[in-house]
């Protein structure tokens, strides 16, 4: 398996414009399809978005990712994978997408409290001190196979 991962866009194809098409798509399901001003908006990255478009486009983003399926079988040009290859000038559809994925990443795993944090900052401890133990022992074993002074 290759750690580096070939584009599923073609040279002729824009992810952010792909996801434009998968919100509008979304939006028009929905019964309000996005306007062209919207599009505009969305494509942009300098000139800020209407609150009212900002919500509208997080609530069309979080249905298009609950309605994406298994992660592993995933289409490579879905909504979410999208994201990987769009434009690195960061446009609003892009900011908002990963914005939408952070929450939803915080519903799935909300911050641990009381003794569940405890517990899992000691256990940090003790690994902690048990890799340093196991890097001495690691040392003092060498010195004495290979007669270090």
């Amino acid at each position: 398996m290759s750690w580096f991962s070939k584009s599923p866009f073609g040279r002729d194809e824009d992810p952010v414009e792909h996801m434009l098409t998968l919100l509008n798509n979304e939006a028009a399901k929905s019964g309000v399809p996005l306007s062209h001003e919207d599009l505009e908006a969305l494509r942009s990255e300098q000139s800020p978005i209407p609150e009212d478009l900002r919500e509208r486009v997080k609530n069309l983003i979080a249905k298009i990712f609950h309605t994406e399926s298994d992660p592993f079988e995933e289409d490579p040009k879905s909504f979410s994978n999208s994201i990987q290859w769009a434009d690195p000038h960061y446009p609003h559809i892009v900011a908002l997408a990963e914005e939408v994925a952070c929450e939803i990443g915080a519903e799935a795993y909300p911050p641990l409290r009381g003794w569940a944090r405890v517990k899992d900052r000691a256990q940090l401890l003790g690994c902690g001190c048990l890799a340093v133990l196991l890097m001495f022992a690691a040392v003092v074993i060498a010195g004495w196979i290979f007669h270090w002074k």
